[in-house]
């Protein structure tokens, strides 16, 4: 009898220490871009070969990867919000956020010139930061 009210305990205690454990991890202490602005082209010009070369293949703006951030894979990046003089969702909802943290705009994009300070949402499984003013996109 002693044996089975040891057992029964022994299965309390072990049941009762695994409730609501997270899965996984998420550390964006250290998360930085470097450097953290960009310059994007407002308008192509046909003249200059990179430019050219940038139309004919439709290669989109991309800004350096964020480093910095560690976690359980898969980790997701998205824009939180944008900060500018203009604030058109249509032009807005032009910028993206890809794989690794980084920055993208189509190469025939009609973002007008100016200065873009983005935030953005990073998670994965059980968690969720968000990073403000994390890289600045500034459009000539």
């Amino acid at each position: 009898m002693k044996y089975i009210w040891m057992m029964i305990l022994l299965s309390a205690l072990l049941y009762s220490g695994c409730k609501d454990v997270k899965v996984g991890y998420l550390f964006t202490h250290n998360a930085k871009y470097n450097p953290d602005s960009v310059v994007f082209k407002a308008y192509l010009d046909e003249a200059n070969d990179d430019d050219a070369h940038r139309k004919k293949f439709e290669i989109p703006w991309q800004s350096q990867s964020l480093e910095g951030v560690q976690g359980t894979n898969p980790i997701r990046y998205s824009i939180e919000r944008i900060d500018s003089d203009h604030n058109d969702p249509e032009i807005l909802n032009q910028f993206s956020a890809v794989q690794k943290g980084i920055i993208q705009l189509p190469w025939n994009h009609t973002v007008p010139q100016g200065k873009y300070i983005i935030s953005l949402r990073i998670s994965n499984e059980g968690y969720s930061v968000v990073l403000d003013s994390m890289i600045i996109v500034i459009i000539k």
